[in-house]
C-alpha cells in the first residue's frame, strides 16, 4: 500500500470531500511500542522509510499515520542527518499527494527536525504546550488543588517545555532543565510541605533522577512517551504521590495506540479543534 499512484488516486478524491486533515509520523520508543506498529520482518527494512501504518479520526476528519523504525539515539546522531532529512522530504511529498492540510512528527523528531532546520514550524509542540495546559487544570479539579498550586516543570527550557511554561505564566511556575545545568540541587526545596505538581516533559527517565526529591503528596503528570515504567510508579505510590499520564486527545485510532495510549491519539498527532478534549488517565 505504500505506493505513490494510491496516495495520489486517494488525494483526488480527497480534493472532493475534504477529509484527510493530516499525515502523522510515528515510531517506536520501544520494541513493545514497534510490534504494536508492524511486523518484526519490516521493523529493520523500514528504519527510514515511512510506510502507513494506521488511522486516526478526531471532530470528523480523519490523518493517516506513517511509522518509521528509527529510535531516540539515531535521531540524535550526527551521522544520520541525512536520513532525517530525507524522511521529513517524504512525509512532505505524501502529504502532497494526499491532499491533507499538515504533517506532523511525534516525540523528539520535531525538535531534532525543527534545530537542524530541516523544517521551520512546529504545530504540534504549540498544540501539544495546549494540551499540557489542559491536563493540568484537569488534574487540579480531580485533586482538588487550588489554581495557584506550585507547578515545577521537568523540562521546562526544552523544545516544548518553554511553550508550556509561556502558558502556566510565571507566578508559581518552576522550571528544572538538565539542558540549562540544573540538577536535584537546584530543586525549589523551599516549597517543601505544599501541595505540588511535577509535570515531566522532558525525558521519560527524568522522574527517575528527581524521584528522591520529590516529597510525600506531591502529584505527577507525565506527558513523555513511553510512560512512567513499573518500578517508577511504585516508588511514587509509596511516597503517596499521585502520577497522571496526558493519553493523548479525545480521538480513535485503528489501530488503537498501546499500553498507557490506548483510548487517545497522541497530543502531537491531533489538530486544533474548539472541540479537543485532552484524555488524563491517572496511572497508579
Amino acid at each position: 500500500v505504500n505506493h505513490d499512484w494510491l496516495f495520489w488516486l486517494i488525494g483526488a478524491v480527497n480534493k472532493r470531500i475534504d477529509l484527510i486533515e493530516s499525515v502523522f509520523l510515528v515510531y517506536p520508543a520501544t520494541e513493545k511500542y514497534a510490534l504494536a506498529y508492524a511486523y518484526p520482518s519490516r521493523i529493520k527494512k523500514n528504519r527510514w522509510k515511512p510506510w502507513p501504518s494506521g488511522i486516526l479520526k478526531q471532530n470528523g476528519q480523519i490523518g493517516i499515520m506513517f511509522a518509521i523504525a528509527a529510535t531516540n539515539g539515531q535521531f540524535t546522531d550526527p551521522e544520520n542527518v541525512e536520513n532525517i532529512r530525507q524522511v521529513a522530504e517524504r512525509m512532505e511529498k505524501v502529504r502532497q499527494l494526499l491532499g491533507a492540510k499538515r504533517k506532523t512528527f511525534a516525540g523528539i523528531l520535531p525538535g531534532v527536525l525543527y534545530y537542524k532546520r530541516i523544517i521551520h514550524e512546529a504545530s504540534e509542540a504549540d498544540l501539544t504546550a495546549v494540551a499540557v495546559s489542559k491536563a493540568i487544570d484537569s488534574v487540579k479539579t480531580k485533586e482538588s488543588l487550588l489554581c495557584d498550586t506550585p507547578i515545577i516543570v521537568l523540562g521546562g527550557k526544552g523544545f516544548i517545555g518553554r511553550r508550556v511554561v509561556k502558558l502556566l505564566g510565571k507566578d508559581q511556575v518552576f522550571s528544572i532543565d538538565s539542558s540549562d545545568g540544573q540538577s536535584c540541587k537546584d530543586w525549589p526545596n523551599h516549597l517543601r510541605g505544599q501541595r505540588a505538581i511535577v509535570v515531566n516533559i522532558t525525558l521519560n527517565n527524568a522522574l527517575k533522577d528527581y524521584i528522591d526529591v520529590i516529597w510525600p503528596g506531591t502529584v505527577v503528570i507525565n506527558e513523555v512517551y513511553p510512560e512512567p515504567t513499573p518500578e517508577i510508579l511504585e516508588r511514587l505510590r509509596t511516597k503517596n504521590c499521585d502520577c497522571y499520564h496526558v493519553v493523548g486527545v479525545d480521538a480513535s485510532a485503528f489501530p488503537p495506540f498501546p499500553a498507557a495510549y490506548e483510548g487517545a491519539i497522541p497530543c502531537c498527532a491531533a489538530w486544533p479543534s474548539p472541540q479537543m478534549k485532552v484524555v488524563v488517565r491517572k496511572l497508579n
